[in-house]
């Protein structure tokens, strides 16, 4: 039986070349090619198989690659099964937190919706506080003005007590004078009074109803140059310093003025001039406006036909820049009582005046007077409408009556001194104009003064 040729050698060709000058060179052939143009087992480097080595040599790096390899599958097949156990409780663990976390995005999104219902409620409510914060304010504004209104008139009503003061302390010092002189009450007096009943006045007897002068002895003798501290005085600003008389009470020009003001009773702190001038000046301030001013000249006119009336006439030029103290008011331009005592004062602007319109435009002072501003002939001009449209520069002082009102001026025997107490009769208008009883050189006892008081 033949045997099965022998295999190839694979090896390197160990064959020595002869090579003249090299001694034991052998072929570069690092493998057997065989070479089959040729016949036999002859390599592709002309040598025989025989000079071949049987088995090629692995080089050193081959086999350490080789041993790498194999145990770089040992470390993989040691780590697949270590992952195996490994990954199951990862993906576990995986899932649960992404259930975790979509269950706290869910609560994030509802608080998220819970606050921002939230903030709209506060916004709805912060729009509640505007709008109550609003109201709260129109309310304090209301409530402030109400409660300037009443302080003016809280103002007004201890202006007019002080007055009525005044005037129970000037009556009661007149009922002394008159209960200690033994001082019968002339029927005259009686009637002009509105405080006596009719049935007083029936009860006096007919012969006693004549109209005689009360036999009172005057003594006008001034206090002491000392005093001192706060006192008070009538003093009524008229419209203009060349104003003859004042306005007699009742009449329109006499409310138009008090209801402006112009009438009052002043506190001086001191006998002083600068006492008086702040005084008067603080009083008349919403009319005067800072514009200079002075007192006026006044004397009770001793004429038969005008008797108790005050003149009036500015003061001489020499004394309108002097010191207005008291000494100086009662021996110059005051209207003083039977005792020596300042019962009014009257001042005007210098050099300004007051027109109808412009009192008529002034802060209000006393209510329940507002009536006597309506259109009067002998006030106002000829046309209601052009008072209105007329300048203020062109207007007349209001003190400017006289040449109207000379056929309906009152007799010496109508007059009585200005006061803001008491109230006068009017009879019927015409050529013999408002009869009254005849008034007697001192006021009766109702007819109540104003005077200087010690506070």
């Amino acid at each position: 039986m033949d045997q099965p040729p022998s295999p190839l050698p694979e090896g390197q060709c160990r064959y020595i070349l002869l090579v003249p000058g090299i001694k034991g060179q052998r072929c570069a052939c690092a493998h057997f090619s065989h070479n089959q143009s040729t016949p036999g087992a002859t390599c592709d480097c002309g040598h025989m198989a025989c000079y071949h080595v049987k088995t090629a040599e692995q080089p050193a790096e081959k086999r350490e690659l080789d041993l790498l390899k194999q145990r770089l599958e040992v470390v993989e097949r040691q780590l697949d099964r270590e992952q195996q156990g490994a990954f199951g409780s990862l993906v576990s663990r995986l899932g649960e937190l992404e259930d975790r976390l979509d269950k706290t995005h869910d609560e994030a999104t509802q608080e998220i919706r819970t606050s921002y219902r939230n903030i709209n409620r506060v916004w709805q409510s912060v729009e509640l506080l505007e709008q109550r914060c609003l109201q709260l304010h129109e309310a304090m504004r209301t409530e402030s003005i109400r409660v300037t209104k009443i302080d003016h008139q809280m103002r007004s009503v201890a202006d007019r007590q002080l007055e009525l003061a005044d005037a129970d302390l000037g009556l009661e010092e007149r009922l002394d004078n008159l209960e200690t002189h033994h001082v019968p009450v002339s029927p005259a007096s009686r009637a002009s009074t509105p405080q006596f009943s009719h049935a007083t006045q029936s009860s006096v007897p007919a012969e006693a109803k004549k109209p005689t002068p009360l036999p009172i002895s005057v003594d006008r003798t001034p206090p002491a140059k000392g005093t001192s501290g706060p006192w008070t005085v009538h003093i009524s600003l008229l419209p203009s310093s060349s104003q003859p008389f004042p306005f007699e009470r009742d009449t329109n020009a006499y409310k138009r003025c008090l209801s402006r003001g112009l009438h009052r009773t002043v506190v001086v702190a001191g006998a002083d001039s600068h006492s008086f001038c702040a005084a008067v000046s603080t009083a008349f301030d919403a009319v005067l406006k800072g514009r200079p001013w002075m007192p006026l000249k006044a004397r009770l006119c001793d004429a038969t036909q005008l008797r108790g009336l005050p003149m009036l006439r500015p003061l001489d030029k020499k004394l309108v820049d002097a010191q207005y103290d008291l000494e100086f008011l009662r021996e110059h331009c005051a209207v003083s009582d039977s005792s020596g005592n300042v019962e009014s004062l009257y001042i005007a602007m210098r050099h300004d005046t007051l027109s109808w319109h412009f009192l008529r435009r002034s802060p209000r002072f006393l209510d329940g007077l507002e009536t006597c501003w309506s259109f009067d002939p002998y006030l106002d001009p000829d046309d209601a409408q052009e008072d209105d449209d007329s300048a203020c520069d062109s207007r007349p002082s209001a003190g400017h009556i006289m040449p109207q009102l000379s056929s309906l001026k009152r007799r010496a025997s109508d007059a009585t001194q200005t006061s803001v107490f008491g109230s006068a009769s009017v009879g019927g208008e015409g050529e013999n104009a408002r009869k009254k009883m005849t008034i007697v050189s001192l006021s009766t006892i109702i007819d109540l003064p104003r005077r200087v008081e010690k506070v």
